[in-house]
């Protein structure tokens, strides 16, 4: 439990300690104690000087799946390549046969 006031420290700041600098800040209440712990003060100077020399976090990489290169493609990837290529066709038209009229398209 903090009692108040109460000081919070960053590093990188106006003032000199081994190994870097160093700034601090009062607060009165839990809640300026909360905002200013969630804008990266924290509760100690060792904190402090400890989180700016420590090494990044890894940060986990979220992808996409990747599709195979040879997978089929979509309805949509055919219907946009038939637009491009000036191809009339209409909802009716099967992916086989918009394919096909694109394969001929591009054999021209």
């Amino acid at each position: 439990m903090t009692e108040f006031p109460a000081l919070v420290y960053r590093a990188s700041g106006k003032y000199i300690r081994p190994n870097g600098t160093y700034d601090f800040t009062g607060v009165a209440t839990q809640e300026e104690l909360d905002q200013k712990l969630s804008e990266g003060w924290f509760l100690t100077i060792e904190d402090a000087v400890a989180a700016k020399t420590a090494p990044p976090k890894a940060v986990e990489v979220i992808s996409e799946p990747i599709l195979e290169d040879n997978a089929p493609p979509t309805r949509q990837e055919l219907e946009i390549k038939a637009t491009e290529l000036g191809i009339k066709f209409d909802g009716r038209y099967s992916d086989k046969k918009i394919a096909q009229m694109i394969d001929e398209a591009l054999a021209k």
